[in-house]
């Protein structure tokens, strides 16, 4: 099972407005290259980095799809970092956004931080704002050209050929660990409960609760925080 899928919920409700294919008219808009005059580029360490700001991928997705022809929704929006140093705020927040065109659905994730920051709440709006921009835009760029997918082929190969580092998952923090250890506690399950139900679901081998990536933990935080008894009841029926 894919990691994106641990511990989802069922989905609620009855079923949406039936859905249409593309029309022939949007295919070909989509299969159009890119016009420059759309990029921007902005100084980072390690070049010039070229992309599409927000408004103009929606803009974009409103004159091809229409205005009622698309919709986005924010899956789930979480922090992932928060640290305070010398009177400074830098935090980091994770969006994954899915977007709909008719039968077409495209989900994907987006990372946005803000550093060093004088006041928590500037930081935090500010780095929640870049990561829904940043899911969005991920989302969009699987329907090709038109939204920017050349300019991240080409980012993904710069990063190849200059051979950067890539930064390994983050691991569970010890707030989480506590939290965790606390949840289970409540439910009567063992820590092993939890590890053995997480390698049964993703195919891993974790030896520990300390061995949980940070994703993973914050999906059994979540679980656990919506429906504790539920959840534990899954876990159980599962080993």
């Amino acid at each position: 099972m894919d990691e994106k899928e641990l511990f989802s919920q069922p989905a609620r409700g009855g079923p949406g407005p039936a859905r249409s294919q593309l029309t022939e008219e949007q295919l070909a808009e989509l299969k159009k290259p890119l016009d420059e005059k759309r990029v921007e580029r902005r100084k980072a360490k390690f070049g010039t980095v070229e992309y599409l700001p927000t408004w103009d991928v929606i803009n974009r997705a409103n004159e091809i799809f229409g205005y009622g022809g698309w919709q986005r929704e924010i899956i789930r929006l979480e922090k992932v970092y928060e640290e305070e140093l010398d009177g400074t705020y830098t935090v980091g927040y994770l969006c994954e956004s899915r977007v709909v065109v008719g039968e077409t659905v495209h989900e994907d994730v987006g990372f946005g931080a803000a550093i060093n920051y004088a006041e928590p709440t500037a930081a935090h709006e500010k780095a929640m704002k870049a990561a829904v921009s940043d899911s969005l835009k991920r989302c969009l760029r699987a329907f090709g050209p038109q939204f920017g997918l050349s300019l991240y082929k080409s980012a993904e190969r710069r990063d190849v050929e200059e051979g950067e580092a890539r930064e390994a998952p983050r691991g569970i923090t010890e707030k989480q660990l506590a939290r965790l250890r606390r949840d289970l506690k409540a439910q009567g399950l063992r820590e092993e409960d939890l590890v053995e139900y997480i390698n049964l679901k993703t195919g891993r081998d974790y030896a520990s609760l300390e061995d949980l990536p940070l994703r993973l933990a914050s999906r059994a935080i979540t679980r656990f925080s919506e429906d504790g008894p539920a959840f534990a009841k899954e876990i159980r029926q599962a080993l």
